[in-house]
């Protein structure tokens, strides 16, 4: 059984991304990525994204479990932003979505009450050093 944990990061970055991949703000940038497109362009399936996924779960898992990278693996997060150009506002709305899923997903499961506030403090800090990184 997987660690409850890692679950909870596994299902709270599926939810993000079903919202933001179709987000009228910032959802062209996670299509850049997207790994196939589906019977409507603006609307790629969360299937389209199956192999990054697993990536931005395990940076998750990184940031809030310790864990550690494999040999050969490298998260460049700052640089990687930098190169998709984002805007300032589209920052902004990546917190301001990623924040209403973490709160959704605390009402649905409130025994992960103090997990999802860590969580919340971890994307506030990203919020800062990517504001001070990018602008």
């Amino acid at each position: 059984m997987p660690d409850k944990k890692a679950q909870v990061i596994s299902d709270v970055v599926l939810s993000f991304y079903k919202v933001a991949t179709v987000d009228f703000l910032i959802g062209y940038q996670f299509r850049k990525i997207q790994e196939f497109q589906g019977s409507s362009p603006l609307t790629p399936p969360i299937e389209a994204f199956k192999n990054h996924l697993p990536r931005i779960e395990k940076f998750w898992r990184m940031q809030l479990l310790g864990e550690k990278l494999n040999d050969g693996e490298r998260f460049d997060l700052m640089s990687i932003h930098k190169d998709l150009l984002v805007r300032k506002g589209e920052v902004n709305r990546w917190v301001l979505l990623f924040k209403q899923t973490l709160l959704a997903y605390e009402m649905d499961h409130p025994e992960n009450k103090d997990f999802l506030k860590n969580w919340n403090k971890k994307i506030e800090e990203f919020e800062k050093r990517f504001l001070t990184f990018l602008f």
